[in-house]
């Protein structure tokens, strides 16, 4: 049975944080309401006073989970979101749908707005499919220095680049036997209770599948679930920039990130259809910041 908040069912808001904590701290009150829990996850590297923080949300439910290391591209990612799903599930929870977030985000609509969409839609799966092509040369190949990159990432690329130099010589290709369907999405995503479930009972396969491979994040989810009962369930089931309601510009990349939102960016952000935004940089541009928190908070 779901659990309800005034006979509605509860949304579980799942946040990968580890800088720019005051963009965090505005994303809670923009949340905070009686149908959304919140569990929230601090990369262990980061500096982060987590009493400042008790008191924010008046009306959700908020849990930190246990911190860890964090890395850029690592299988770490995966299991960050890998608990931060079982912490939810393992609340007794029945919630309605499991929102990723990274703590650079913040919300483009009001809280009932998103509620009355998700409540329309109480049986899809949403999440950005890409081209998977793209993300092939992540998976055909062992990367074993991943972590290195935190520290220098330049002595990790060209580990890793020696490293796949010896691994072509040796003919070693790691998808030569597999019998399932790649699909690459972002890594950010809404879906059920039962989907997440689902996610979970394949833990097995996802960490054979993401050790050593670069960019796992945007491989392991979207091939878990096109080949599941839930590949009918994909809102955009082609490729789609929207798929997972997220407004992120990556027709404008800056290096390996998406393109930061600035005031220039307003009409966008303001026609989007979208209901959450990212990134966001106080250090580049703290106005559009406090006016979208303005313009969409509770």
């Amino acid at each position: 049975m779901y659990c309800y908040s005034n006979s509605k069912p509860k949304f579980a808001i799942l946040i990968m944080a580890h800088c720019q904590f005051d963009i965090l701290r505005k994303l809670l009150i923009m949340l905070d309401n009686e149908r959304n829990d919140i569990y929230i996850h601090i990369d262990k590297k980061s500096k982060f006073n987590q009493k400042e923080f008790e008191g924010i949300c008046n009306k959700s439910h908020v849990v930190f989970i246990e911190r860890m290391n964090v890395y850029w591209g690592h299988s770490t990612m995966v299991e960050c979101e890998l608990k931060l799903l079982e912490a939810a599930l393992d609340s007794g929870t029945h919630y309605s749908y499991f929102h990723l977030l990274s703590g650079q985000d913040l919300q483009i609509k009001k809280n009932e707005e998103i509620f009355q969409f998700f409540d329309d839609n109480p049986n899809k799966q949403f999440i950005a499919l890409r081209n998977v092509y793209s993300g092939i040369n992540g998976l055909n190949r062992y990367y074993f220095f991943l972590p290195i990159r935190y520290y220098n990432k330049y002595i990790s690329r060209g580990l890793d680049i020696i490293s796949e130099f010896i691994q072509r010589k040796l003919k070693i290709n790691r998808l030569k036997s597999i019998d399932y369907q790649l699909c690459k999405c972002q890594q950010w995503f809404s879906i059920t209770y039962d989907c997440a479930k689902y996610v979970i009972s394949q833990r097995e396969f996802i960490e054979r599948f993401i050790k050593f491979t670069c960019c796992s994040d945007e491989m392991f989810l979207g091939t878990v679930i096109v080949n599941s009962p839930f590949k009918d369930q994909i809102y955009h089931p082609y490729r789609s920039l929207i798929g997972h309601m997220r407004l992120i510009d990556r027709e404008r990349p800056e290096g390996a990130s998406p393109h930061t939102m600035t005031m220039d960016d307003w009409n966008i952000i303001v026609k989007s259809p979208c209901f959450w935004s990212r990134k966001f940089d106080i250090n580049k541009d703290e106005k559009v910041i406090n006016i979208v928190f303005e313009t969409w908070r509770e």
